[in-house]
């Protein structure tokens, strides 16, 4: 058979081969085809065994890892050996009361004080009430000194007159097959303990018979009497030894295939994260819950519902902005091609941080025009205030290609309150727009407003609160749309106050070099680029990890997976760590089969 075979396959699954690996699925986040993988080598500690019997783990922390999950799975058969033990000093006790006499109350009295303590461990142990380094190191060995303490007071009480060398030798040998299956340690250390109690059992039978028969001893015959004792002991020790060898394979294979499970439940769990970011970042979070809620009915119902379910929302006392690039025929003349779009896309890149920031959703890019809604789809009462730092924020984003371009680029903003019915059409390459006739008045906003100013109308300043001064801004002059309809405008000048209400975070410290000019939001210079704030480029996405999605995927069989995905880069990067969250789901895993 060979010496390595991928777990995948069943016919060399752990049952059939003591040398394996196991590959896991690759990262796609670093790259295709890294994979992991995690072999049990015929090596091991335990010398009592010959090297094909010998199982370990590679790395050394996934051993370690198993060695807490097999003494987890043996905490209920310490509890059994407990048991054994109580029911052995019942047997004492019972014993001696059927045939009771003064000789017999000291060995009542010990098996009465074993059986206390016997039961006291055992409620200790099943309610875990110890901690948990004292149950995992000293209770299994505080209880096999108990059992040999009891044995050798039977031994000492019950047959202090005329001893035989058959003598509880079947109570040692028992005792030491239960500890094979029963104590929550390594196998070394089982056969040590076991060796040394049939070791010293045996010799204090062969010198007790000695003295006692000292005139009429048969050497030859307590030999032959103790070696055969000591055979049994010899059976009982290989017998123990396989049975701990073939568990030991048994939940090998299991954890095995409890990891391998884990990797994947996490991989998919990331790609199906990774799929629901790619989702949110072209519709908005409430539409693509409703899309996602209509492709999962029956099948039978789902042609029908893609044809004829048209998810629309009306969205009043809302705030659009509307902002274009003047000077950009000036700037495509003086760029190439490529440069042009590089710094299109560094310029909008920094336009989606601040939309961010000011709790603005974006609606689409056209060509050199950038549009954005505040107030949708939760409603805002601060809708107006944050489309306008938006719209001073994007002023200064653009004085940094001013700058670097030598060119008279600038912005020209306008902003209008009002109510816009927004949603996606069609079959294919969704799209979220809104429709109404405010929209059409802030694109005439912008149309009409003033290269470097924030143009706003009536009703946006309405639904301002006192925090900026306007002045006039004569719209109708220059756009004959606003003209016609009749719509004042005005021009922001300066924000009386910091604001800092409804999470509108940053001291605006404005600026102007002279009269005239556009008083504009105090930045500063993060990793060589302007913005309003020094923000991490992974900031944003952080904040779409953290939103519950109900539509992604089934929480009922996920248990708490979502939460171990999040961390799954960092495990695959760090065998421990990925080693710590296979630990939390199969505690968890034993606590839903509870």
């Amino acid at each position: 058979m060979p010496r390595n075979r991928a777990f995948s396959e069943p016919e060399y699954s752990a049952e059939y081969s003591a040398d394996y690996s196991v590959s896991l699925p690759s990262d796609p986040e670093h790259g295709v085809g890294r994979n992991h993988e995690v072999t049990v080598r015929n090596s091991g500690y335990c010398l009592c065994l010959p090297p094909f019997m010998r199982l370990t783990f590679a790395p050394e922390s996934l051993e370690n890892l198993y060695q807490t999950y097999f003494r987890r799975q043996r905490h209920e058969t310490l509890l059994v050996l407990v048991v054994f033990a109580a029911l052995f000093d019942c047997y004492v006790i019972v014993m001696c009361a059927v045939v009771y006499t003064n000789n017999k109350l000291a060995s009542t009295l010990v098996a009465s004080f074993g059986l206390v303590a016997h039961i006291l461990l055992y409620l200790l142990c099943k309610f875990r009430l110890l901690p948990d380094r004292i149950s995992r190191k000293v209770v299994p060995y505080a209880l096999w000194i108990l059992i040999a303490a009891q044995i050798f007071s039977y031994l000492g009480l019950n047959f202090a007159h005329f001893h035989q060398a058959s003598d509880t030798v079947g109570w040692q040998a028992f005792f030491i097959f239960s500890f094979f299956l029963t104590l929550p340690l390594r196998l070394m250390p089982i056969v040590l303990i076991t060796t040394v109690s049939c070791g010293i059992h045996t010799l204090v039978l062969g010198v007790t018979i000695a003295q006692q028969q000292q005139e009429a001893i048969e050497g030859l015959a307590l030999v032959r009497q103790l070696l055969a004792n000591i055979a049994i002991y010899m059976c009982a020790i290989s017998v123990g030894v396989m049975s701990y060898y073939m568990a030991d394979r048994k939940h090998r294979k299991a954890f095995l295939e409890a990891r391998q499970s884990l990797e994947v439940k996490l991989n998919l769990e990331e790609q199906s994260q990774q799929q629901e970011r790619l989702l949110l970042s072209i519709l908005p979070k409430h539409i693509a819950d409703e899309m996602l809620k209509g492709m999962k009915q029956q099948e039978s119902q789902k042609e029908m519902q893609q044809f004829n379910t048209m998810y629309m929302y009306r969205h009043e006392n809302v705030s659009i902005l509307f902002a274009d690039i003047v000077g950009f025929t000036q700037l495509s003349s003086l760029c190439s091609a490529q440069e042009l779009v590089k710094l299109l896309n560094e310029l909008f890149a920094r336009f989606d941080k601040l939309a961010q920031k000011y709790h603005q959703l974006r609606i689409k890019i056209l060509g050199d025009c950038y549009y954005c809604i505040c107030g949708l789809p939760d409603y805002r009462d601060d809708h107006a205030a944050c489309s306008i730092m938006m719209g001073l924020a994007m002023v200064e984003a653009i004085s940094y290609v001013r700058e670097k371009t030598k060119t008279d680029v600038d912005m020209r903003v306008g902003v209008h309150t009002g109510t816009v019915l927004g949603g996606v059409l069609g079959q294919k390459r969704w799209q979220y727009d809104v429709w109404s006739t405010d929209v059409t008045v802030a694109n005439k906003m912008e149309a009409g407003g003033i290269p470097g100013r924030v143009h706003i109308s009536q009703s946006t300043l309405e639904s301002l609160h006192g925090e900026f001064e306007v002045e006039p801004g004569e719209g109708g002059e220059r756009c004959d749309y606003l003209k016609e309809k009749g719509i004042k405008t005005y021009l922001v000048l300066v924000p009386k106050t910091p604001h800092n209400k409804n999470g509108i975070t940053g001291v605006l410290s404005l600026t102007s070099s002279n009269g005239n000019s556009p008083l504009l939001i105090n930045t500063k210079e993060c990793n060589g680029s302007i913005n309003t704030t020094c923000t991490t480029p992974d900031e944003g996405e952080e904040l779409d990890t953290r939103v519950v999605n109900p539509s992604f995927p089934n929480p009922r069989r996920r248990l708490r997976l979502r939460d171990l995905a999040e961390r799954v880069i960092d495990a695959q990067q760090n065998e421990q760590e990925l080693n710590k969250l296979l630990n939390e789901a199969l505690l968890e895993r034993e606590t839903v089969q509870a």
